[in-house]
Protein backbone atom coordinates (compact mmCIF):
# COMPACT_ATOMS: atom_id res chain seq x y z
CA UNK A 1 0.00 0.00 0.00
CA UNK A 2 1.46 3.36 -0.63
CA UNK A 3 1.34 6.00 1.31
CA UNK A 4 -0.18 9.39 1.10
CA UNK A 5 0.86 12.74 1.95
CA UNK A 6 -1.88 14.36 3.95
CA UNK A 7 -2.52 18.15 4.38
CA UNK A 8 -3.04 18.08 8.60
CA UNK A 9 -3.83 21.45 9.16
CA UNK A 10 -6.75 20.80 6.46
CA UNK A 11 -7.51 17.32 8.15
CA UNK A 12 -7.99 18.92 11.69
CA UNK A 13 -9.90 21.99 11.16
CA UNK A 14 -12.53 19.89 8.85
CA UNK A 15 -12.46 17.28 11.80
CA UNK A 16 -12.67 19.08 14.44
CA UNK A 17 -14.85 22.10 13.31
CA UNK A 18 -17.13 21.04 10.52
CA UNK A 19 -18.06 17.20 11.41
CA UNK A 20 -17.60 17.39 14.83
CA UNK A 21 -17.96 20.71 16.80
CA UNK A 22 -19.46 18.87 19.61
CA UNK A 23 -16.87 16.63 20.01
CA UNK A 24 -14.30 19.26 20.21
CA UNK A 25 -15.90 20.78 23.07
CA UNK A 26 -15.40 18.09 25.18
CA UNK A 27 -11.56 17.41 26.63
CA UNK A 28 -11.84 14.08 26.78
CA UNK A 29 -13.24 13.26 23.08
CA UNK A 30 -10.35 16.05 21.76
CA UNK A 31 -7.78 13.77 23.39
CA UNK A 32 -9.61 10.27 21.52
CA UNK A 33 -9.15 12.80 17.99
CA UNK A 34 -5.65 13.97 19.06
CA UNK A 35 -4.59 9.93 19.28
CA UNK A 36 -6.51 9.20 16.08
CA UNK A 37 -4.53 11.92 14.05
CA UNK A 38 -1.39 10.75 15.81
CA UNK A 39 -1.96 7.35 14.39
CA UNK A 40 -2.60 8.55 11.14
CA UNK A 41 0.27 10.80 11.18
CA UNK A 42 2.69 8.31 12.44
CA UNK A 43 1.52 5.59 9.45
CA UNK A 44 1.20 8.22 6.80
CA UNK A 45 5.13 9.38 6.94
CA UNK A 46 7.19 8.69 4.25
CA UNK A 47 11.02 8.92 4.70
CA UNK A 48 12.64 12.08 3.32
CA UNK A 49 14.60 11.68 0.56
CA UNK A 50 18.40 11.68 -0.21
CA UNK A 51 21.01 12.68 2.55
CA UNK A 52 18.27 13.89 5.15
CA UNK A 53 16.74 10.19 4.83
CA UNK A 54 19.72 8.55 5.20
CA UNK A 55 20.33 10.12 8.63
CA UNK A 56 16.59 9.90 9.69
CA UNK A 57 17.02 6.57 8.99
CA UNK A 58 20.34 6.05 10.90
CA UNK A 59 18.88 7.66 13.87
CA UNK A 60 15.95 5.24 14.07
CA UNK A 61 18.63 2.08 14.06
CA UNK A 62 20.53 4.36 17.15
CA UNK A 63 17.19 4.46 18.67
CA UNK A 64 16.20 0.39 18.31
CA UNK A 65 19.81 -0.35 19.09
CA UNK A 66 21.50 1.86 20.68
CA UNK A 67 23.70 -0.42 22.76
CA UNK A 68 24.93 -2.29 19.34
CA UNK A 69 24.54 0.44 16.74
CA UNK A 70 28.37 1.10 15.44
CA UNK A 71 28.17 4.62 16.01
CA UNK A 72 25.94 5.10 18.91
CA UNK A 73 27.56 2.22 21.18
CA UNK A 74 30.65 3.63 21.95
CA UNK A 75 28.74 6.81 24.22
CA UNK A 76 27.08 4.09 26.19
CA UNK A 77 27.32 1.70 29.39
CA UNK A 78 24.11 0.33 29.58
CA UNK A 79 22.12 -2.55 27.24
CA UNK A 80 19.89 -0.06 26.95
CA UNK A 81 17.81 1.19 23.77
CA UNK A 82 16.05 3.94 23.41
CA UNK A 83 13.30 2.02 22.27
CA UNK A 84 13.03 0.11 25.42
CA UNK A 85 11.12 3.49 27.18
CA UNK A 86 10.21 5.30 23.52
CA UNK A 87 7.66 1.77 21.94
CA UNK A 88 6.84 0.95 18.69
CA UNK A 89 3.35 1.60 17.39
CA UNK A 90 1.58 -0.22 15.20
CA UNK A 91 3.57 1.00 12.64
CA UNK A 92 6.69 -0.67 13.74
CA UNK A 93 8.65 2.72 14.09
CA UNK A 94 10.26 3.69 17.23
CA UNK A 95 8.62 6.22 19.42
CA UNK A 96 5.02 5.87 17.69
CA UNK A 97 3.12 4.88 20.47
CA UNK A 98 0.13 6.47 21.52
CA UNK A 99 1.33 6.12 25.43
CA UNK A 100 3.83 8.12 27.24
CA UNK A 101 7.41 7.65 25.70
CA UNK A 102 5.54 8.60 21.98
CA UNK A 103 7.51 10.20 19.82
CA UNK A 104 5.31 12.09 17.76
CA UNK A 105 4.87 15.76 18.69
CA UNK A 106 7.79 15.82 20.63
CA UNK A 107 10.12 17.85 18.60
CA UNK A 108 7.75 20.60 18.81
CA UNK A 109 7.64 21.16 22.11
CA UNK A 110 11.61 22.26 21.09
CA UNK A 111 13.40 25.10 22.42
CA UNK A 112 11.48 24.04 26.12
CA UNK A 113 12.23 24.97 29.75
CA UNK A 114 13.93 22.43 31.71
CA UNK A 115 13.67 22.40 35.17
CA UNK A 116 16.91 20.47 36.15
CA UNK A 117 18.68 22.80 34.38
CA UNK A 118 16.74 25.96 34.80
CA UNK A 119 17.27 27.47 31.42
CA UNK A 120 16.26 26.82 28.39
CA UNK A 121 17.48 23.65 25.72
CA UNK A 122 17.17 22.38 22.81
CA UNK A 123 16.36 18.77 21.39
CA UNK A 124 19.85 17.43 21.31
CA UNK A 125 20.59 18.77 24.78
CA UNK A 126 17.47 16.67 26.06
CA UNK A 127 18.46 13.89 23.70
CA UNK A 128 22.06 14.51 25.64
CA UNK A 129 20.35 13.66 29.35
CA UNK A 130 18.87 10.52 28.25
CA UNK A 131 22.56 9.33 26.75
CA UNK A 132 24.45 10.40 29.82
CA UNK A 133 21.63 9.95 32.77
CA UNK A 134 19.24 7.34 31.47
CA UNK A 135 21.98 5.20 29.20
CA UNK A 136 24.96 5.56 30.96
CA UNK A 137 27.29 7.71 28.93
CA UNK A 138 30.84 8.45 29.01
CA UNK A 139 30.74 11.61 26.68
CA UNK A 140 28.10 13.82 25.25
CA UNK A 141 26.02 13.03 21.50
CA UNK A 142 25.47 16.90 20.98
CA UNK A 143 26.86 18.26 17.60
CA UNK A 144 27.94 14.55 16.69
CA UNK A 145 26.45 12.33 14.06
CA UNK A 146 24.76 10.22 17.04
CA UNK A 147 23.12 13.30 18.16
CA UNK A 148 22.05 14.70 15.23
CA UNK A 149 20.34 11.63 14.00
CA UNK A 150 18.70 10.99 16.73
CA UNK A 151 16.95 14.53 16.82
CA UNK A 152 16.47 14.24 12.94
CA UNK A 153 14.20 10.90 13.19
CA UNK A 154 11.95 12.17 16.10
CA UNK A 155 11.78 15.83 14.38
CA UNK A 156 10.72 13.70 11.27
CA UNK A 157 8.05 12.29 13.55
CA UNK A 158 6.54 15.50 13.99
CA UNK A 159 5.95 16.35 10.18
CA UNK A 160 2.80 18.30 9.86
CA UNK A 161 2.49 19.31 13.58
CA UNK A 162 2.34 22.79 14.92
CA UNK A 163 5.23 24.02 17.14
CA UNK A 164 4.55 24.21 20.52
CA UNK A 165 7.36 25.26 22.43
CA UNK A 166 6.80 24.78 26.04
CA UNK A 167 7.79 27.37 28.88
CA UNK A 168 6.72 24.21 31.84
CA UNK A 169 9.30 21.22 31.11
CA UNK A 170 10.29 19.58 27.72
CA UNK A 171 7.64 16.93 27.67
CA UNK A 172 6.02 15.92 24.64
CA UNK A 173 2.92 18.93 23.94
CA UNK A 174 0.02 15.75 23.96
CA UNK A 175 1.73 14.12 27.13
CA UNK A 176 2.17 16.96 29.32
CA UNK A 177 -0.03 17.03 31.31
CA UNK A 178 -1.11 14.02 32.11
CA UNK A 179 2.86 13.96 33.01
CA UNK A 180 2.43 16.74 35.99
CA UNK A 181 -1.11 15.50 36.97
CA UNK A 182 0.36 11.64 37.10
CA UNK A 183 3.87 12.76 38.81
CA UNK A 184 1.94 14.75 41.39
CA UNK A 185 -0.70 11.99 42.22
CA UNK A 186 2.66 9.31 42.59
CA UNK A 187 4.28 11.65 44.87
CA UNK A 188 1.82 11.74 47.39
CA UNK A 189 1.85 7.51 47.06
CA UNK A 190 5.15 7.40 47.83
CA UNK A 191 5.46 9.35 50.58
CA UNK A 192 3.48 7.10 52.37
CA UNK A 193 5.00 4.08 51.48
CA UNK A 194 6.74 1.54 54.35
CA UNK A 195 8.36 -1.84 53.75
CA UNK A 196 4.83 -3.94 53.19
CA UNK A 197 4.61 -1.71 49.97
CA UNK A 198 8.48 -3.24 48.96
CA UNK A 199 7.44 -6.36 49.62
CA UNK A 200 4.23 -6.30 47.67
CA UNK A 201 5.90 -4.84 45.10
CA UNK A 202 8.32 -7.79 44.98
CA UNK A 203 5.44 -10.12 44.90
CA UNK A 204 4.05 -8.15 41.89
CA UNK A 205 7.31 -7.94 40.17
CA UNK A 206 7.47 -12.09 40.28
CA UNK A 207 4.22 -12.18 38.72
CA UNK A 208 3.82 -9.05 36.31
CA UNK A 209 7.48 -8.46 35.01
CA UNK A 210 9.97 -11.64 36.16
CA UNK A 211 9.12 -13.72 33.00
CA UNK A 212 10.17 -10.54 30.57
CA UNK A 213 13.05 -8.68 33.07
CA UNK A 214 14.00 -11.97 35.11
CA UNK A 215 13.91 -12.57 38.47
CA UNK A 216 17.44 -10.92 38.91
CA UNK A 217 16.19 -8.28 36.93
CA UNK A 218 18.68 -8.29 34.52
CA UNK A 219 16.47 -8.34 31.08
CA UNK A 220 16.24 -11.82 28.90
CA UNK A 221 16.37 -11.76 25.77
CA UNK A 222 15.57 -8.24 24.13
CA UNK A 223 14.14 -7.17 27.25
CA UNK A 224 15.94 -4.54 29.06
CA UNK A 225 17.59 -5.35 32.70
CA UNK A 226 15.52 -2.93 34.73
CA UNK A 227 18.73 -2.84 37.58
CA UNK A 228 22.79 -3.18 37.84
CA UNK A 229 25.40 -2.09 36.47
CA UNK A 230 23.69 -2.38 32.89
CA UNK A 231 20.54 -0.78 33.66
CA UNK A 232 19.76 3.08 33.88
CA UNK A 233 21.85 5.21 36.22
CA UNK A 234 20.30 6.46 39.50
CA UNK A 235 20.06 9.77 37.93
CA UNK A 236 17.90 8.60 34.91
CA UNK A 237 14.13 9.81 34.46
CA UNK A 238 13.49 6.00 35.49
CA UNK A 239 15.30 6.28 39.07
CA UNK A 240 13.16 8.97 39.51
CA UNK A 241 9.99 7.24 41.62
CA UNK A 242 7.02 9.53 40.48
CA UNK A 243 8.33 9.02 36.65
CA UNK A 244 8.92 5.50 36.84
CA UNK A 245 5.23 4.77 38.00
CA UNK A 246 3.92 7.05 35.58
CA UNK A 247 5.39 5.46 32.84
CA UNK A 248 4.95 1.90 34.27
CA UNK A 249 1.47 2.74 34.77
CA UNK A 250 0.38 3.65 30.82
CA UNK A 251 2.74 0.79 29.57
CA UNK A 252 3.57 -1.86 31.00
CA UNK A 253 2.72 -5.05 31.39
CA UNK A 254 4.06 -5.20 27.36
CA UNK A 255 0.87 -5.02 25.16
CA UNK A 256 -1.52 -5.34 28.38
CA UNK A 257 -1.38 -2.06 30.80
CA UNK A 258 -3.58 -3.11 33.51
CA UNK A 259 -2.10 -2.18 36.83
CA UNK A 260 -3.75 0.29 39.46
CA UNK A 261 -1.60 3.25 40.85
CA UNK A 262 -1.51 1.18 43.80
CA UNK A 263 0.57 -2.02 42.15
CA UNK A 264 2.36 0.69 39.78
CA UNK A 265 4.17 2.70 42.45
CA UNK A 266 4.86 -0.64 44.14
CA UNK A 267 6.51 -2.20 41.45
CA UNK A 268 8.02 1.26 41.24
CA UNK A 269 9.53 1.16 44.47
CA UNK A 270 10.65 -2.23 44.21
CA UNK A 271 13.22 -2.07 41.46
CA UNK A 272 14.25 1.41 42.40
CA UNK A 273 15.29 0.54 44.88
CA UNK A 274 17.76 -2.41 43.88
CA UNK A 275 21.54 -1.37 42.91
CA UNK A 276 22.31 0.79 39.85
CA UNK A 277 25.22 2.97 38.66
CA UNK A 278 25.95 6.64 40.69
CA UNK A 279 25.61 9.26 38.31
CA UNK A 280 28.41 12.40 39.13
CA UNK A 281 27.69 11.53 42.75
CA UNK A 282 24.03 10.83 42.77
CA UNK A 283 23.22 7.54 44.33
CA UNK A 284 19.77 5.84 44.37
CA UNK A 285 19.27 6.57 48.01
CA UNK A 286 19.08 10.63 47.12
CA UNK A 287 15.61 9.63 44.66
CA UNK A 288 13.79 8.31 48.23
CA UNK A 289 15.18 10.68 50.20
CA UNK A 290 13.52 13.69 47.96
CA UNK A 291 10.37 12.04 49.22
CA UNK A 292 10.97 11.81 52.69
CA UNK A 293 11.73 7.75 52.52
CA UNK A 294 14.90 6.20 54.14
CA UNK A 295 15.56 3.13 51.66
CA UNK A 296 16.67 1.41 54.27
CA UNK A 297 13.93 1.05 56.26
CA UNK A 298 11.89 0.50 53.04
CA UNK A 299 13.80 -2.48 51.95
CA UNK A 300 14.31 -3.61 55.53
Amino acid sequence: MQNKTIDFETYLKDFNYQEHEKIRKSKMKKEILLTLLITTLSMAQEYPKGKLGDVVKLGEDIINHTDTNPLSKTYVKSKLQCVNCHRKGKDNRAGTVNTIGTFIGTATSFPAYSKRHKDIISLQNRIDGCFTRCLNGSKSVVNTKVGIAVESYIAWLSTGLPIKMSSVAPRTPSKIEMWSKNRKKFSVLFKKATHQNYLNGKRLYTRECASCHGDDGQGKGTFPPLWGDTSYTADGSMAKLPNSATWIKDNMPLNNAHLTDEQSADITLYINAQPRPKYKGFKIEDNFKKLGLDLKKIKN
